[in-house]
């Protein structure tokens, strides 16, 4: 398989990986958000800025091990697939447009997926105790 065959399927699997990472992290803000109570707008948008930021970075770590080199491009290109998908769900699902928390978002999962991408690459391997 080539390369770049690789690296793109490598990311849309961490992709979709990420976004259930991101899925599971909302659930678990939603019922700790239930238990304390309801948050400001503007604290509710960073926060799930944030848990998608998580789940990005762990879909940047994935594509990284998977192909085991290249860890900037991959979890770049795992953020951006994250970013659009995050974005055109939410303009088609709802009456929300375009704003300066979009390219927040963009940023945020720009930088977490090229982190994890790194993160992900310099990993050493598992330690064997013999």
């Amino acid at each position: 398989m080539s390369d770049k065959k690789l690296l793109i399927k490598a990311s849309l699997f961490a992709s979709i990986c990420g976004m259930l990472i991101s899925i599971i992290l909302l659930c678990i803000f939603a019922s700790l958000m239930l238990a304390v109570g309801v948050l400001p707008e503007q604290i509710l948008n960073y926060a799930t800025i944030a848990v998608l930021a998580a789940g990005t970075f762990f879909g940047g770590f994935i594509s990284a091990r998977i192909t085991k080199s290249a860890g900037l491009i991959t979890g770049l290109m795992t953020g951006f697939i994250i970013f659009l998908l995050v974005t055109v769900i939410g303009i088609t699902k709802s009456n929300d447009s375009i704003t300066v928390l979009t390219l927040i978002k963009l940023l945020s999962t720009l930088a977490a997926g090229s982190l994890g991408g790194i993160v992900g690459v310099n990993k050493k391997e598992k330690i064997h105790i013999k």
